[in-house]
């Protein structure tokens, strides 16, 4: 018996890819790095690519071959840095050129498909401007240049100012680059900054449904498509005064009753949680008290018995938790909680929904 369940909505997937591309009004690829954030590479480029995606990125060459086999002519982008001994595997695919060290065993592989990366303030990967410009033409002239691209590291931030830097600078570069696809814009960028709305853009996290300020996707017209069921194994009444979980982290107030969950930190559930987090049990939000590597303990109503279900991240009547919220509780970003929610064998399950 599984201990829970994570399905996969990709009904949802394709709506936000079609929402995403009518914001961004240009071509859209699709980043399904880390197993898709937690939810499947495979199944969630097939929905997006299906909804009009031109492609999706992944972070290695290891993650595209995989993707390779479940989607034999997708456009496939790798985003992170290619190490020369791998560069014959990546016939066929399209790479990242960003570092200096890369530019030689670049030029002479037999990829067919590059995009040149100018670093315009993330200060991680990518070309300083003129050694981009040079490259760039280069690759042009060789009929190799698939596209001119940087990456936005305040994307989501209320104080546009560095944003608007990084903008301006990439567009100064653009100038000077032969014509190819430009893309800057990842989802807090098509959300949140027309101005960096160029001609393609590469979009992660909001194509799950989750919003890049970890606030109410809904607003910005995105659907959740991860949510995550378990059921109450057992139901203990503690005496007031009385402790559960390790170090004693939540006592009694009173005669109090606590459900025993079998989902923790080692399914993805934050083990810092617990205090802030909920689970949904019968349509009441019960606060989590507990977290521990295989279970986790939440307060519930007098109603509440084993076998109950439990809505991890999901809705359930007229309440609803979200990725966000467990991420807020947690004190983490939405990417994290995301990506820690893959399947375990003997733990959990993944199923992908996609009926009409």
């Amino acid at each position: 018996m599984n201990r829970s369940t994570i399905s996969i909505d990709t009904r949802a997937v394709a709506a936000n890819t079609r929402h995403l591309r009518r914001l961004h009004g240009g071509d859209l690829w699709a980043i399904v790095k880390a197993d898709g954030y937690g939810h499947g590479a495979a199944d969630v480029a097939r929905a997006a690519l299906d909804a009009g995606a031109i492609g999706a990125g992944v972070a290695t060459v290891a993650e595209a071959l995989a993707l390779r086999r479940a989607l034999p002519g997708a456009r496939i982008l790798v985003l992170s840095p290619v190490g020369e001994v791998d560069l014959a595997d990546c016939v066929g695919l399209e790479i990242v050129l960003s570092t200096a060290e890369a530019v030689e065993g670049t030029r002479r592989s037999a990829v067919g498909a590059v995009h040149v990366k100018v670093d315009t303030g993330m200060g991680r990967w990518g070309l300083d401007a003129p050694e981009a410009i040079a490259v760039a033409r280069t690759l042009a002239e060789q009929g190799r240049l698939a596209g001119l691209m940087s990456h936005l590291a305040t994307s989501e931030s209320l104080d546009r100012s560095f944003a608007d830097a990084q903008i301006r600078r990439f567009a100064e570069v653009s100038r000077d680059v032969p014509e190819c696809p430009r893309h800057l814009a990842n989802s807090g960028g098509i959300l949140y900054l027309p101005e960096a709305r160029f001609g393609a853009a590469r979009c992660g996290l909001a194509l799950y449904g989750i919003s890049p300020r970890d606030d109410d996707a809904r607003a910005v017209g995105l659907v959740p498509a991860l949510h995550w069921h378990s059921t109450v194994r057992s139901v203990r009444v503690l005496p007031d005064g009385a402790s559960t979980g390790y170090g004693r982290v939540f006592f009694a107030s009173g005669s109090t009753r606590v459900a025993l969950i079998p989902v923790g930190y080692a399914d993805g559930f934050p083990r810092r949680a617990a205090g802030e987090a909920a689970v949904l049990v019968r349509g009441r939000r019960c606060p989590v008290v507990a977290v521990a590597m295989d279970q986790l303990a939440a307060v519930v109503p007098a109603a509440v018995v084993a076998g109950d279900p439990v809505v991890l991240i999901g809705v359930d009547g007229d309440e609803r938790v979200t990725l966000s919220d467990l991420a807020r509780a947690a004190g983490t970003i939405g990417y994290e909680v995301a990506c820690g929610l893959g399947p375990r064998p003997t733990r959990s399950e993944r199923s992908t929904v996609d009926d009409p």
